[in-house]
């Protein structure tokens, strides 16, 4: 076991973070798309809410680690030109303000990204989309947390810190409970509201205790300011939520039946026809 620990902590090791990145991104839309399918949602809109709330998330996590670390970016010459050649050798992005984007660098506050990937699909789904939050809520959080357990796991292995890969195992543990207590009220309750209504508070308990365990963990290292904002987010989210997901389950459905104003008109085909 300690041997494919170490071959894999090795792999990935060398392995450049933009490929991690993907993988990442590649785990939350799969979550996402998965629950927002179950309700039926149009495939298009899922992609589109999903890939413009993570772009933002990666853009203030990038810029949220150079406000940490500018200390270690302001040392460097500023030039006009993406690259430096000197003789026969071409180097690129090494220089200021070019360097800012080397992501692949693994210069990225991963928990501020997908604080602030919540954030915005919340308002897209919710505001702009006007879709019922009971429908997409556990899609769009566990989304964000299977991203952060792949995050929570990768940092672990290559690290070699244990404390971090029980976080991530615990965190994409969440999901999966979730599932196997849907199945299990599917068995139990007939009745279609009253399952539904069930599995929904059961998975408002779930997430409030997977935030709540998510900022704990956080605030117990040294965490940065941007990181500690997240947190203080993260919560307001989870209570502001818990309380939308309620009254909206609340909600009664309301389905007007259009009725045409044009009285049908039987014609007999062999009738015959008098012109006068």
């Amino acid at each position: 076991m300690s041997d494919i620990f170490e071959f894999t902590r090795n792999f990935l090791i060398n392995l450049n973070p933009l490929w991690i990145y993907l993988v990442i991104v590649l785990v939350g839309l799969f979550i996402y798309w998965k629950g927002c399918t179950e309700t039926r949602r149009n495939r298009s809109s899922i992609f589109d809410t999903f890939l413009i709330s993570i772009a933002t998330g990666l853009v203030v996590g990038r810029i949220s680690y150079l406000s940490i670390n500018w200390s270690e970016y302001s040392r460097y010459a500023w030039y006009f030109l993406p690259y430096e050649r000197y003789g026969q050798t071409v180097y690129l992005f090494r220089l200021l303000p070019w360097r800012l984007l080397r992501v692949w660098d693994g210069g990225l506050t991963i928990f501020v990204a997908m604080i602030t990937f919540l954030v915005i699909l919340t308002l897209l789904v919710s505001l702009y989309k006007k879709w019922r939050w009971y429908q997409v809520y556990f899609a769009v959080f566990f989304s964000m947390t299977s991203m952060l357990a792949t995050s929570f796991l990768y940092l672990g292995i290559i690290e070699n810190y244990m404390a971090w890969i029980i976080r991530g195992i615990i965190l994409f543990l969440v999901p999966v409970i979730f599932w196997a207590f849907s199945k299990i009220f599917l068995f139990l309750i007939e009745n279609n509201y009253k399952r539904r209504k069930a599995l929904i508070y059961f998975g408002v308990l779930i997430v409030t205790l997977t935030s709540v365990y998510t900022s704990y963990e956080y605030l117990s290292d040294q965490t940065s300011q941007f990181e500690f904002i997240s947190v203080i987010i993260l919560l307001i989210w989870n209570v502001i939520s818990d309380i939308f997901i309620i009254l909206d389950l609340n909600k009664p459905n309301i389905e007007i039946e259009k009725v045409s104003s044009v009285r049908a008109v039987d014609i007999e085909v062999n009738q015959p026809i008098r012109i006068k």
